[in-house]
């Protein structure tokens, strides 16, 4: 609707937004994997989600602003504008240039490997080398000086195009080991993937707005607790990926348990719930979620659970508050 009376239900809603900011309540989350805002089934739209959503990571991709068809811009700019959602982009960040290397960076390297008819591996290899030289790492020695300059170019690139296509933040997925595949030595578990962290932290997340004028969100998920402690103030949330169970203690690497988000697995739980409710009702901590929760769309009502478990994340906040008042 577009009426008076709705658009001031909406401002109502974007202002009750804001008292999430500084961890004033606990934030509803999500990985959104089907966004296709198309025709009466309204499982693909991002419109479509419970007004009450303060974050969603797009799980099915955050495309750039000119690659949005007319129904897309239409959807996000509901999401975004009118129930203020942030939106984030979101990747598994296994090494330099995901992502942000252009498409012409391989297609010399495709050509010369047709012609010459290299093997899968060679070309690989090869496409590797060019990526690196794209971004600067041409003396391809891990470690050296030009390999952290290089990542402090992807940083930036990272970070500035999302004021260019309206995204509202980033969320790190780091799954060394068992979420990706695709490592190759530019990014591992520990100097290489902090300083990036780091130099992302210029440009969004919590450093780069020491006045607290307003800032585009930082987050990690995946495994969380390889992390220094030191990290956590790069960090806006940590999303803990508590899949069936619910976690006995809140702990992220900095101790700050305001910070840290639960989720359940909605690609296998959505049904049933799985363990949502229950990691809702847990207090305090940063918020609740889930991955693929629009597959909570297909219940009755449409994200039964969702909405369940936002309004008991917020009212297990209010009740642990006010015995922290007493």
């Amino acid at each position: 609707m577009d009426t008076p009376e709705s658009e001031a239900y909406y401002q109502s809603l974007r202002e009750w937004k804001k008292t999430a900011i500084n961890y004033g309540r606990p934030v509803s989350f999500g990985w959104f994997s089907n966004w296709s805002p198309t025709g009466p089934i309204r499982k693909g739209y991002l419109s479509a989600v419970p007004d009450s959503m303060d974050i969603i990571s797009m799980w099915s991709g955050a495309p750039a602003k000119a690659d949005l068809t007319e129904a897309q811009q239409r959807d996000k700019d509901i999401a975004r504008k009118k129930k203020g959602i942030k939106l984030l982009e979101v990747s598994l960040l296994s090494h330099l240039g995901k992502g942000r290397t252009p498409a012409e960076v391989y297609e010399k390297v495709n050509r010369q490997a047709e012609a010459e008819g290299w093997s899968d591996d060679k070309r690989a290899y090869e496409q590797k080398l060019a990526r690196w030289d794209y971004w600067g790492f041409t003396s391809h020695e891990l470690g050296a000086d030009d390999h952290y300059a290089a990542l402090a170019k992807f940083a930036k690139a990272l970070c500035e195009s999302l004021d260019e296509n309206e995204w509202d933040g980033f969320d790190i997925d780091w799954e060394p080991g068992n979420g990706f595949n695709d490592m190759d030595g530019t990014l591992d578990d520990g100097p290489t993937i902090e300083f990036l962290i780091k130099e992302m932290g210029k440009y969004i997340g919590p450093k780069s707005d020491p006045d607290n004028k307003g800032h585009k969100l930082l987050c990690i998920d995946g495994h969380i607790n390889s992390f220094k402690p030191e990290i956590g103030e790069y960090v806006d949330y940590w999303i803990s990926q508590s899949y069936g169970y619910v976690p006995s203690v809140l702990r992220t690497p900095d101790e700050r348990p305001e910070k840290l988000i639960i989720t359940d697995n909605f690609e296998s739980s959505a049904t049933g719930g799985g363990v949502l409710l229950r990691q809702a009702a847990v207090a305090p901590k940063g918020g609740v979620g889930a991955y693929r929760f629009d597959n909570d769309y297909n219940n009755f009502p449409d994200y039964k659970w969702m909405r369940q478990a936002i309004q008991i994340n917020l009212q297990s906040y209010q009740e642990w508050k006010e015995k922290q008042d007493k």
